[in-house]
């Protein structure tokens, strides 16, 4: 980066800045993208991990993004129909609210979706309800059924990086921009970035910078000593994970207590997770976690909703917390604020994106190309080809029959049934690069750890293709094995220290920092003591 002529510099690494980066690479600009941490690391891979249309929006009039939102599933689900699922959402209706009312509601968001057969909401009978979700509370009037989508979060995000990498930008994680600097007429010119790993430090010049930074895209400004055009609000949300067999869910549900809490349930394979706080917080962004008092309010607000479920604390197997990068708004909560981006100009060659969502980062990126363009002058190819181009991981076929085949393989190898569902839920194309492995030698494709549905050839996979450099970046980010498997995936985690340290070269003392660093990091996403 620091040797090349560079169109943009996107600093910033979450599902924002990788938006950015594709989309400026496809249209043929030189790019380059650091991220201080890992891809991911923040606000990206600890979201409730749904690709949605924003129904509840709608209670505070926000039709525009209501709209972008709904409208954007079916693209972003159309370039990643290996990695973005469908997922059926439950909209209960207790007394005394009014199931007309929300079905006009939904009436309304399929308009606005512009939704087609299948895609369109129906109505159940509380009979119909209670099938899908054994145990709900009374009284139930029915419910409005309709679809929405699940992902997982941290890949979702690296699938882009990974794009952009395919279409020319270059890319680093554990790389900090520590300042911006400027030239002589005080245009932003380009930033000093740190290698977190060695301590280097590199000046990275670029005819423009963006700011993606997510939560942290107002200390990015200050610490060069640039004001912020608006304040950031981080809100702070968190979830909690339950077996499947203590909730059984089908699909997902909107949950509203007698006392009007509300939140989300979704089933993601053998798990559901429960969600979700909205309280400002000042923290340290790097570290959110969720607290004790935090905990029980979610899982009361489901034991309240799942009466006769028994749910209690010791069915909680893991949490995590992550941060909204609200926009301030004067006199309203962090529920209230408008989940909208805004792109701050200033000063000359410095581009800010603040706000937004997971759902809309593609709509986002285009955005801050449409500021970069007025700044630039057109890039070379100058049209938005983003919904057109498959994230990597995307088959070219019909991707359940691609996943069918790879299941039918696999299972031929001898991988283990629950090991496949997980496989084929998280990755595409990269089973390909799985089963290439385990022809080369059978022991790729044997279990990573006793119980931990994961092979070893996907620590292979994720050290040469996809940047992981430290265990977590694995465990969390690349195998989502952190919060999706049993006891954080702690049973496998010597095992992928050593297919890591080597191939990247770890002596026995990096080996054992990076297992401690480990089992910290899954402590801290147990249950809070008191």
């Amino acid at each position: 980066m620091a040797t090349s002529e560079l169109d943009v510099l996107v600093i910033g690494g979450g599902i924002t800045g990788a938006g950015i980066a594709r989309d400026a690479a496809l249209r043929g600009w030189r790019v380059a993208l650091v991220e201080k941490e890992d891809f991911g690391f923040g606000t990206s891979s600890r979201s409730s991990k749904i690709v949605h249309g924003g129904v509840r929006y709608l209670e505070y009039g926000h039709f525009l993004l209501v709209r972008e939102s709904a409208r954007e599933r079916r693209v972003v689900q159309s370039i990643a129909p290996h990695l973005v699922h469908r997922l059926d959402f439950l909209y209960p209706v207790f007394e005394p609210d009014s199931l007309m009312k929300i079905r006009a509601g939904l009436a309304v968001f399929d308009w606005l979706a512009t939704a087609e057969g299948g895609e369109k909401h129906s109505t159940l009978e509380p009979k119909q309800v209670r099938e899908q979700l054994p145990g709900l509370r009374d009284p139930l009037r029915g419910a409005v059924l309709y679809p929405e989508y699940i992902t997982d979060d941290a890949r979702l995000t690296l699938e882009n990086v990974v794009s952009a990498a395919e279409h020319g930008a270059l890319v680093a994680n554990r790389a900090r921009a520590e300042a911006l600097f400027r030239d002589g007429s005080g245009r932003i010119q380009g930033a000093r970035v740190r290698d977190t790993l060695d301590g280097s430090v590199y000046e990275v010049q670029a005819r423009a910078v963006v700011n993606a930074g997510g939560p942290w895209a107002q200390s990015i400004l200050e610490e060069s000593g640039l004001p912020a055009p608006k304040q950031i609000r981080p809100s702070k949300g968190i979830h909690i994970l339950l077996p499947a067999e203590r909730l059984p869910l089908r699909g997902a549900t909107f949950l509203k207590t007698a006392a009007g809490r509300r939140g989300l349930a979704m089933r993601r394979l053998n798990y559901v997770y429960v969600g979700t706080t909205d309280d400002e917080y000042s923290g340290s962004l790097d570290t959110p976690r969720a607290t004790r008092a935090e905990v029980l309010d979610v899982l009361a607000m489901t034991q309240d909703s799942f009466p006769d479920a028994g749910l209690g604390i010791d069915d909680v197997l893991a949490t995590w917390a992550g941060i909204r990068p609200l926009i301030a708004e004067e006199g309203k909560s962090t529920r209230d604020t408008s989940r909208e981006d805004e792109v701050w100009t200033t000063p000359p060659g410095l581009v800010t994106i603040a706000g937004g969502k997971l759902t809309t980062y593609r709509r986002m990126a285009g955005r801050v190309i449409d500021a970069l363009r007025d700044d630039l002058g057109a890039p070379p190819n100058d049209t938005d080809r983003t919904a057109d181009v498959l994230l990597p991981g995307a088959p070219a076929g019909d991707v359940v029959a691609f996943s069918e085949d790879r299941a039918r393989r696999l299972r031929a190898a001898g991988v283990p049934q629950p090991t496949i569902e997980r496989l084929c839920w998280l990755y595409g194309r990269q089973l390909d690069g799985l089963l290439e492995l385990g022809s080369q030698d059978a022991a790729w494709l044997a279990p990573l750890g006793p119980g931990v549905p994961a092979v070893r050839g996907e620590v292979k996979l994720a050290v040469e293709t996809e940047m992981a450099c430290t265990l977590a970046d694995f465990m969390d980010r690349r195998s989502a094995l952190l919060l999706f498997s049993p006891n954080f995936g702690l049973a496998g985690a010597v095992e992928a220290a050593a297919i890591m340290g080597g191939l990247l070269g770890w002596d026995a003392a990096r080996r054992a920092e990076e297992l401690a660093s480990y089992q910290r990091l899954a402590a801290e996403h147990g249950v809070p003591a008191q």
